[in-house]
């Protein structure tokens, strides 16, 4: 699974990399998701001839037993409650498995249902299961209706 930090709107100031970077070290130290993820850093592809790839991008979360999708999406909001007030409703976390993606804005228990569905391989709404347990866009293969 991958996530990431997304800022919306009028906000642009926030940079997104530094936010993803700021999630993982607030996951890390969450005693109810640190221990049941193995977190890696994905940066952007070294660009202009620069010898070390950008900012993180990206994170790869490797799941192990005990995990809990309530418990990341509940440290997500407590996350995003802990920035500064005008940039708090800019803040999403974007999940993608396979080549599912989904956007979590409220934390809410139905978008911690729709991520394990995701998980799991059972879809999510509007979605047909898809290759592998995956699931693809309802208008098909292709993306075509």
């Amino acid at each position: 699974m991958r996530i990431r930090i997304e800022v919306v709107g009028s906000v642009k100031n926030q940079d997104a990399s530094q936010l993803t970077e700021a999630f993982a070290r607030w996951l890390v130290q969450d005693r109810t998701v640190g221990p049941h993820v193995e977190i890696s850093r994905i940066r952007s592809e070294a660009d202009d001839g620069a010898m070390s790839a950008g900012l993180v991008e990206w994170l790869g979360l490797v799941l192990n037993s005990g995990f809990s999708v309530a418990s990341l999406v509940y440290s997500h909001k407590t996350f995003r409650a802990s920035l500064p007030p005008r940039v708090q409703p800019t803040v999403r976390l974007v999940v993608e498995h396979g080549d599912s993606r989904m956007v979590i804005e409220a934390g809410s228990a139905e978008e911690a249902a729709q991520i394990t569905r995701l998980l799991t391989g059972t879809g999510l709404p509007g979605q047909a299961p898809g290759p592998a347990g995956g699931t693809l866009p309802s208008g098909g293969a292709d993306g075509a209706s």
